[in-house]
């Protein structure tokens, strides 16, 4: 969970101190007591502990409450930030969709707890997988999406290859049967929208499917 609501409201209530012991014993040349720390350790405490309540809202606002993976609002909203750096950068943006085979399998013979861990574990897989621009969210159900930053389209399938291969080789000690059907789109290449890039990776991602 960051800490920008936390940092943001103490540098506030810091700076409220500041100018109150400015204003009290500076300017209007009142007697300085040590009740001042006391108050100045109350007001930045509520400072903390209220930048800390806006930190919790804003991360399960934007997080997938099983996986701890972004949601499917947030990522729409990042796609549109993205694109601007990649435009800027000439770069081209990846935009992977992800689907479980046998997931359903796994849900009837074990039970949807299992399942749950299923979707863990693949959610921790592709976080570790991916590189520290990239983001990755939970489509829903057992489906997920990556945004790719500067994912290059002569190595691409390369990429989808050792995605797939990761989350395999994650699960394979609890889950030996399960894989993963990938698909993806390039931005500009396959389209400009956020919606028609899903199209494509999501086409591409069930001919995958068909194949297995």
């Amino acid at each position: 969970m960051p800490y920008r609501g936390r940092i943001l409201a103490t540098g506030i209530g810091l700076l409220f101190n500041i100018l109150r012991y400015f204003y009290y014993h500076q300017y209007l040349g009142l007697p300085f007591y040590w009740t001042f720390f006391v108050l100045t350790a109350i007001f930045l405490s509520i400072a903390w502990w209220a930048g800390k309540q806006f930190d919790k809202v804003k991360y399960l606002s934007e997080r997938d409450p099983l996986t701890g993976t972004y949601n499917r609002r947030t990522v729409e909203e990042y796609f549109h930030k993205a694109t601007k750096i990649s435009d800027l950068k000439k770069q081209s943006l990846g935009v992977i969709m992800l689907d479980l085979n046998k997931f359903k399998e796994v849900n009837d013979e074990f039970g949807h707890q299992k399942g749950d861990e299923l979707l863990i574990q693949v959610a921790t897989a592709l976080t570790t997988f991916v590189g520290k621009h990239d983001l990755v969210a939970r489509w829903g159900g057992d489906e997920f999406v990556v945004l790719v930053d500067n994912m290059q389209e002569n190595t691409a399938d390369d990429y989808v290859k050792e995605l797939q291969q990761a989350i395999t080789l994650r699960n394979a000690e609890n889950f030996p049967n399960v894989e993963a059907s990938v698909g993806y789109s390039l931005y500009p290449q396959h389209g400009k929208s956020f919606q028609k890039l899903v199209q494509e990776a999501d086409a591409y991602m069930y001919k995958d499917k068909k194949e297995h």
